[in-house]
């Protein structure tokens, strides 16, 4: 019997949830603890796509064109990656 796949989408989701929390810690970990208490308010909101889909694929495009160029490694391209097609809202 086959086992239960995640979908695509469900794993860029989960993508983007952790490196959402990995960029998270790394900015609590820089700031005091006053500043984070005030951001972690305003983080709790989530207001869906800020984005419109034109302007997320070209943020996408840009990535791809850092990424061929070298300026960033495999794993922050998945994850920047992973975040921007988060966002994209299909109709």
């Amino acid at each position: 019997m086959a086992t239960g796949r995640s979908s695509f989408a469900k794993r860029q989701r989960d993508m983007a949830k952790k490196a959402k929390a990995q960029a998270k810690r790394e900015r609590k970990l820089e700031k005091g603890d006053d500043e984070l208490e005030d951001e972690l308010d305003d983080d709790m909101v989530d207001d869906g796509p800020k984005l419109s889909n034109d302007v997320i694929m070209e943020k996408v495009a840009d990535l791809h064109r850092r990424y061929d160029d070298g300026q960033m490694d495999l794993d922050t391209f998945d994850e920047e990656r992973a975040n921007l097609m988060a966002q994209i809202s299909v109709d």
